[in-house]
């Protein structure tokens, strides 16, 4: 961990139960349940409504402080408590073990937003609480790790639904010292700060420290005495204002995020750029390099490139953050004179035209350009994200560019329930945690009794009813509902019902109306006398999305019908507490966003950690986990040309799946067709779900595919020695200059069938102009035609002499499936060690085989 100076905490505990302190600061407590039943112990009401330990320990009196410092069996818990940190905190980690050489390659972790718990509300959705369970799993398995992010004093905002169902947007002020995160400060104790230029003027940022564990995240903050009015805002909301707002922020993020690194002293190794909104960070970068090694701006992008990798988000061309060009030359033309460069040098690392000629600056491209890794967040999402970006690297096939995937996963100890939790420690083994990457290790799950499980997921699904009950009576008084009515709420919800729970952004392609569209069918379903399901709708439209708020109130004001009251909920101000709640207690998770517009989906993921089944279409991550046993699919795993015969056809599927699978087998008719018990599925769901899709496998995956190879990378030929880049650019220009030049001068073919295959042999002169033979690979391509899903085939050609000084020969004799005969190509594409995959440069010259 980076030692850093803190401000002190704005209370004074006396000396026996002083390590609350240390524990309240460290967000380790949001995920260890002992933790937070010793703050519960403190004021169980003030704890239920707040989850807040710094501020539950700032409002106490001096008496109640002095009354818990002398109650011997809380000082005892308090002192036990400090010791499993401790305890944490100094194991062996998974880092220590298996990669001892990298466990001081420090990572930085770039995000617009965190998600770490509900007391600090500076995230919106699933991006914020991704990176808050990338966090604490980071912790887990000792990857040494810095997040940078904003610090928002207006938060997103709280939700309130009035008496119309219309979304009503609160932005509370937040007072950061009642929250567990520090001013960071120098040896005298002032603000540490640093300046970022922008056109409005120089902009102050301070930095707040939050402890995650071993990980820490710095959280910078314009909220400064210092900076007029304007530019203080600029922290006040996370996605809010206008575009000028958006860029200022994310040049803050960007600029300010690694110059407070570099004023603190922290250098890291890797820099992680999750999503686009973080990418200025590498302009920042090359200046560096630029100013600070003497480097060429070419030279600095490679720099800057060889340690940056980039996660990408959103599957959705539009919901990629892009700016104007007369935006990007208002805020980047002084900062270009500074570099000595001209503004099209670096405007052309994101220049975009739409398909009406518009030309725009994409962030996205901007960060996939100045990465050496990339990736999607689901398998589907990876090929996704490869044909939506696959002009950034024109004549390379679509399969073959340079964006992999890694599947998002959720951080299990955060979402697991503590009954759960003990289903876990009695039958699966207490060392369960220790196996959260062991698919294997999870077959002990059958173990658990069904009747156990069964008992269990009722008493969680009881207290998310009451959670809901509690709640609804707060929205409804407030809404000026009358006494009888707020005491009918009691009645509402039966834990008896089939209970499928919709909880995510309200944003259209989502499709929270697709239950819906069938209102006769839905009233049925859920009147039924004998087998009823009841429907938990929560979650927010951005402020801007009319359509989105739409939905909203559609469902609201369905939910207000006689046939529907009390068994189609709408929660309020969905956030990470509703969320466990939720997660915990219903029967069933309908997913049904419009393919293939779902990136991931992490809110299923955290279902069956708590035995909840998904119901889902085959976007995002249920295609990697959905075998049949554990749990259901919504329509067809392709894609349609029109979105309304989709919804119809998905309604449909959703509607039916319902009537003759999932109602049955929940209410025990099927048993006998089915060949399996609702509890069989419940177990089947925890087997396959929990041991693949947590953040511990995603973060080791990131460990292992991105992190270690820019480490690598940038150890060996940036932090050493910059020669490497040098090296690295002359190759780069002496390709371009004679690539125009690149063709085959004579290439004789033979091929003959025999036994189900094709022997082919291919002889071909290569001339190479400038070029060296060892710069080129030559490779035979098998091209899929007509739609064909089979993958590429690659077969490397082997150099056989030098005809002459600018001519090589290449020859294959190889067999081939019959099927390839009228597809087969040669490619040359460029050879250097110091590329991170073989189409980084774009580079490609292509040749038909007769």
């Amino acid at each position: 961990m980076i030692k850093l100076n803190t401000s002190a905490a704005p209370f004074t505990l006396p000396e026996s139960i002083r390590q609350l302190e240390t524990i309240a600061y460290n967000l380790w407590w949001s995920w260890n349940h002992e933790a937070q039943a010793l703050f519960a112990a403190i004021d169980r009401e003030q704890w239920e409504r707040e989850h807040n330990p710094v501020k539950l320990l700032k409002s106490l009196s001096q008496n109640q402080l002095d009354a818990l410092a002398g109650n011997p069996e809380f000082v005892v818990r308090v002192e036990h408590v400090a010791a499993l940190l401790k305890q944490e905190l100094e194991r062996e980690t998974w880092m220590n073990r298996q990669h001892p050489d990298y466990k001081n390659k420090l990572v930085a972790y770039l995000c617009t937003e965190f998600g770490i718990h509900e007391c600090l509300p500076i995230y919106s959705g699933g991006l914020g609480v991704l990176a808050g369970d990338h966090t604490k799993s980071a912790s887990d398995l000792g990857v040494p790790f810095v997040g940078v992010g904003l610090l928002y004093r207006n938060g997103y905002f709280t939700q309130q639904i009035d008496a119309e169902g219309r979304q009503v947007h609160i932005y509370p002020d937040f007072d950061f010292t009642e929250m567990p995160l520090r001013r960071i400060v120098d040896d005298s104790g002032a603000p540490v700060e640093v300046s970022v230029t922008l056109p409005q003027g120089d902009v102050r940022v301070q930095a707040w420290l939050l402890e995650v564990g071993r990980s820490q995240v710095i959280l910078l903050d314009t909220f400064h005495e210092g900076n007029p009015p304007e530019l203080r805002e600029i922290t006040s909301q996370l996605y809010g204002g206008d575009r000028d707002m958006r860029i200022s922020q994310e040049i803050v993020l960007g600029f300010g995020g690694v110059r407070m690194l570099r004023r603190l002293g922290v250098n890291p190794t890797v820099w992680h750029l999750n999503e686009g909104h973080v990418a200025f960070s590498c302009f920042e970068r090359i200046r560096e390099y630029m100013q600070e090694r003497e480097l060429s701006f070419d030279a600095a992008q490679e720099a800057v490139k060889s340690a940056t990798v980039f996660t990408t988000h959103t599957p959705v061309p539009a919901g990629n953050e892009a700016f104007s060009l007369l935006q990007m030359d208002r805020y980047f033309r002084d900062f270009c004179k500074q570099l000595g460069i001209g503004l099209r040098s670096l405007l052309q690392l994101g220049l975009q035209a739409d398909e009406n000629g518009s030309k725009y600056f994409s962030m996205t491209v901007l960060a996939l350009r100045l990465s050496c890794k990339s990736n999607g967040v689901s398998q589907l999402h990876g090929k996704v994200s490869q044909r939506m970006w696959a002009h950034v690297w024109p004549g390379v096939p679509v399969e073959e560019n340079p964006i992999t995937s890694i599947t998002n996963g959720v951080h299990t100890q955060t979402w697991i329930a503590p009954e759960m939790r003990r289903i876990f420690d009695e039958h699966v083994g207490r060392d369960w945690l220790e196996h959260l990457a062991d698919p294997e290790y999870w077959q002990h799950v059958q173990q658990v009794p069904v009747n156990t499980l069964l008992a269990t997921k009722r008493a969680l699904k009881e207290r998310m009813i009451q959670f809901i009950r509690e709640r609804l009576k707060t929205q409804y008084r407030r809404n000026g509902a009358s006494k009888t009515f707020i005491q009918q709420i009691d009645s509402w919800l039966s834990p008896d019902a089939l209970t499928i729970g919709f909880a995510r952004r309200f944003a259209p392609y989502k499709r929270a109306y697709l239950i819906l569209s069938d209102l006769q069918r839905l009233n049925q379903l859920v009147n039924d006398p004998e087998h009823p399901i009841q429907l938990i709708f929560a979650g927010k439209a951005h402020p801007q999305n009319r359509e989105g708020q739409k939905i909203i109130q559609q469902i609201w004001q369905l939910a207000q019908k006689p046939e529907f009251l009390g068994k189609v909920i709408l929660l309020e101000n969905y956030d990470m507490n509703v969320a466990r709640h939720m997660v915990a207690g219903v029967d069933v998770w309908l997913n049904n966003p419009r393919r293939p517009q779902e990136a991931s989906g992490t809110s299923g993921q955290k279902v069956p950690i708590n035995g909840g089944i998904n119901f889902s279409v085959l976007d995002g991550w249920w295609p990697e986990a959905y075998d049949g046993s554990n749990g259901w699919k919504i329509g067809e795993d392709r894609e349609y040309e029109h979105e309304y015969i989709q919804d119809r056809e998905d309604a449909e599927s959703l509607y039916s799946t319902l009537e003759k699978e999932i109602i049955p087998l929940y209410y025990g008719q099927n048993r006998e067709s089915s060949g399996r018990t609702w509890g069989d599925t419940m177990l089947n769901s925890m087997r396959t779900v929990i041991p693949v899709f947590n953040t511990e496998v995603m973060v080791r995956n990131y460990f292992e595919k991105l992190y270690r190879v820019a480490a690598d990378r940038y150890r060996g030929w940036v932090e050493k020695d910059v020669q490497t880049v040098a090296e690295l650019i002359q190759f780069r220009q002496l390709l371009e200059e004679n690539w125009p030049l690149l063709h085959f001068a004579s290439l004789s073919t033979e091929r003959n069938a025999m036994n189900g295959e094709s022997e082919v042999k291919i002889t071909a002169d290569l001339y190479l102009g400038e070029l060296s033979e060892d710069m080129v690979q030559v490779e035979l391509v098998g091209m899929p035609l007509n739609q064909d899903t089979r993958p590429l085939l690659v077969v490397p050609m082997q150099q056989v002499e030098k005809v002459a000084p600018s001519l090589v020969r290449y020859h294959l004799h190889t067999r081939l499936p019959i099927s390839r005969e009228d597809e087969l190509r040669l490619r040359v594409i460029p050879r250097h060690d110091a590329l991170s995959h073989k189409h980084e440069l774009g580079l490609i010259y292509w040749h038909n085989v007769q």
